[in-house]
């Protein structure tokens, strides 16, 4: 009679065990899967860097796992702010970052934060067909009566864009009103052959029709580089992703600057993993040629140091605290964000 309870008891006993040995399995494999820090890159050039980590044995120098998670780029950021949150981290644009800032964060108590600078696009600028145009990139200041020279002349740019920010930018750093310039709509392509046909005086332009512009007899009149005004990619990631992550982040961008110099050390023979990666991800095929030619418009820092120098510190090149003060006061001007989102403090990272 006794023996019938102790089997079940013992049969209960043994389905507790099973039970505690899955939930502990489980934990486990969870606590395994949280190990890993979950990347979001698009399927560009620049990012496809990172895929040479395993190569380079990046994550045994700096005891942190990655899994890169490759998305489009208009779903990275919006990939980060979700509730399911499919990344830890990714790549995301600084001018796209503070103008969706208010729209993302809606939750203040865990906000979307722009952590670290890593590279820049700088592609950008405005090419001329007409021979009165002055020279911007050649002046040795932006002085006021240059720049209401330059903005006496129509000047066609695609609203809302980097170009439109940039002719902000010269009319704030020169003290000159910007509705001293003569600004109109248009796209690139558009205002390329407008300015060819004499419709307008000066067009924005992307690396494309810069060259287009120099084959065709045109000049490039600004760039991004000589204003060092452009847009910076940077890692973005929740605030509490980077409090609880804070180590393996910093290890992320330290990786991230080792593959691109890496890449950038011979980049003949060091492009096969990225241009492998982009094969299978990107709809654009790349040869090394085409690789190469792609970067031409981005300036991509190979260490901690050169970031700080170029991206980070007032002085620099790129320097995030000055450009982002611009597109602050160029978005609450217009009326495209209410409040200015708070500056970007990059976290202190040693080299």
């Amino acid at each position: 009679m006794k023996s019938r309870p102790l089997l079940i008891l013992g049969t209960a006993f043994a389905a507790v065990v099973v039970i505690v040995a899955a939930v502990v399995s489980f934990l486990q494999t969870r606590s395994s899967d949280e190990t890993l820090l979950r990347v979001a890159i698009a399927p560009y050039q620049d990012m496809a860097m990172l895929t040479v980590y395993k190569k380079l044995g990046l994550e045994e120098k700096y005891g942190t796992r990655l899994d890169l998670l490759t998305l489009q780029w208009e779903e990275i950021q919006s990939s980060l702010a979700s509730a399911g949150r499919t990344a830890d981290v990714g790549f995301g644009s600084l001018i796209e970052f503070l103008t969706k800032y208010q729209n993302v964060n809606t939750d203040n108590s865990d906000p979307l934060i722009y952590v670290f600078p890593t590279y820049v696009f700088k592609g950008g600028g405005f090419i001329t067909f007409n021979k009165e145009v002055p020279n911007l990139d050649e002046a040795p200041g932006l002085t006021a009566d240059q720049v209401k020279k330059f903005f006496s002349f129509r000047i066609g740019a695609p609203k809302d864009s980097m170009w439109d920010m940039m002719i902000y930018s010269i009319a704030r750093r020169s003290g000159v009103p910007i509705n001293k310039s003569k600004l109109l709509d248009a796209t690139e392509s558009d205002g390329f052959l407008a300015a060819q046909g004499g419709g307008l005086d000066i067009a924005a332009a992307g690396l494309t029709q810069r060259n287009e512009a120099l084959v065709k007899g045109g000049r490039v009149v600004l760039t991004m580089e000589r204003l060092g005004f452009a847009d910076l990619t940077g890692i973005i990631s929740r605030q509490s992703t980077l409090n609880r992550r804070r180590r393996d982040i910093e290890n992320l961008i330290r990786m991230w600057f080792d593959s691109v110099n890496y890449v950038y050390s011979d980049i003949d023979q060091n492009s096969a993993t990225p241009i492998t990666y982009l094969d299978k991800t990107s709809s654009t095929r790349y040869t090394v040629a085409s690789y190469k030619q792609a970067l031409e418009a981005e300036y991509l820092p190979r260490s901690l140091a050169d970031a700080n120098r170029d991206l980070i510190a007032p002085s620099g090149r790129f320097s995030i605290q000055r450009i982002s003060p611009d597109v602050l006061a160029f978005l609450v001007e217009n009326r495209i964000v209410k409040t200015p989102p708070p500056t970007p403090q990059p976290i202190e990272i040693r080299p």
